[in-house]
């Protein structure tokens, strides 16, 4: 039986973010044969591999697919946990490392052989956009030919993959240590290096990168962080034209516009969540120390404070529809969530309009007014499919239904 790809419902599903469009990855549930048949054993090897550290045997063969022996440390107060780099060179553009836990590596090690769904090129078979010096931010992405709305422009794959729970678990110099090897296990390690750097707290070049350009990642059930390089040259607006596109089953990503793109424009992404008044936004976007001077940001006092109301307002009706469905008010919160995407729309926040959709249908299965329950998913994932925030897939509506009585 298919997965969804839309996980059990949440009401997180109305703070703002995409609603959830990651297919379940497989990783968590994979089992594999403890002692297939000899003949088969080389590719359970590739397809399934056991957990390996460093005191596996000494022929590539023992640590396939991996391209160099993995190097290993002990968690330095839990000598029962260890953190290893895991390098194929010839993964994706200039390779990937990942530093985890053996069992995390062994459980995504599948994932190198996976592309983005549908596959990694593109559709054009030239590049629409260049890497331009963009003053006073360094470097940044413009378009040099026109691009449609949907349009998935740009595809890139993870470098270096960290887990989050690695910097606190070792000795500051050992870490540093540690992600200076994994960069130099890349086939190509000047595409790591020579990205920017905007860490005021960072002692070390490659905290410092990823720390500047890293994106949040779930290898597994682990919380990792995630480099992309060709992506981490594009800069950030509150209103941004573009966005990343995760693929659940492959290291790989693709950059797909908001809107069209003309030529000469700059490419802009958001780093946070689009929903946040300004004053929010430019605290969050310190950390890159940088701050905001976007159309939105620079807009008139006039225009700021009617957009801060407006999502302030959104802000509060959030809370409204959690309090109404705690206290089995449907008719309150369905009232509440049109007013969240009158709003939202108004504010041009297209990441909220699908969610709030798949809220209301939500609202109404569990009131068994299925007929409008069902109206109200076809439009959820008529408006993720418009963005290109998914692909068609036929049986998408039931899948989504059938997620509702769970």
């Amino acid at each position: 039986m298919r997965n969804s790809r839309y996980r059990p419902a949440a009401i997180s599903l109305l703070l703002g973010v995409l609603p959830v469009v990651t297919e379940d990855t497989g990783i968590a549930s994979k089992h594999c044969l403890a002692d297939p048949p000899h003949a088969l054993r080389h590719d359970s090897h590739l397809r399934c591999p056991p957990p390996i550290d460093e005191s596996v045997g000494s022929q590539p063969v023992d640590w396939s697919p991996w391209t160099h022996k993995p190097n290993c440390v002990d968690a330095e107060r839990d000598p029962t946990l260890k953190y290893c780099v895991y390098s194929n060179s010839r993964h994706g553009y200039q390779g990937i490392s990942i530093i985890t836990k053996p069992k995390t590596a062994a459980d995504s090690a599948s994932m190198l052989n996976e592309e983005f769904p549908g596959g990694h090129s593109l559709n054009s078979t030239t590049k629409k956009y260049a890497i331009v010096n963009t003053p006073p931010k360094g470097k940044g992405v413009v378009a040099t030919e026109r691009i449609s709305r949907a349009e998935a422009f740009m595809s890139d794959w993870a470098t270096v993959l960290l887990d989050l729970s690695f910097p606190q678990a070792t000795q500051q110099q050992i870490g540093h240590q540690y992600l200076h090897l994994a960069a130099e296990q890349l086939s190509d390690p000047e595409k790591v290096l020579t990205l920017g750097r905007s860490s005021s707290k960072a002692t070390d070049i490659i905290e410092d990168i990823l720390g500047t350009n890293g994106f949040s990642y779930k290898l597994g059930d682990e919380s990792h962080i995630a480099l992309y390089p060709e992506v981490s040259r594009i800069n950030h607006a509150c209103r941004p034209n573009a966005f990343v596109r995760f693929s659940p089953t492959s290291f790989d990503v693709k950059v797909v516009a908001f809107r069209d793109i003309e030529i000469g424009e700059e490419i802009t992404i958001s780093y946070i969540p689009l929903n946040h008044p300004r004053e929010k936004r430019q605290r969050d976007l310190r950390r890159w120390g940088f701050e905001c001077s976007c159309s939105l940001c620079t807009a008139s006092k006039a225009d700021i404070a009617a957009s801060d109301y407006r999502r302030e307002k959104i802000a509060s009706l959030q809370n409204d529809v959690l309090k109404s469905i705690s206290e089995l008010d449907g008719a309150s919160a369905v009232r509440a969530v049109y007013e969240i995407l009158a709003l939202v729309e108004a504010e041009d926040i297209p990441t909220m309009v699908a969610s709030q959709y798949e809220v209301l249908a939500r609202l109404f299965w569990k009131a068994g007014e299925t007929e409008s329950a069902t109206q109200y998913a076809q439009k959820s994932l008529d408006t993720l499919i418009d963005h290109g925030y998914i692909d068609y897939r036929a049986d998408d509506l039931s899948l989504l239904l059938k997620d509702f009585t769970r």
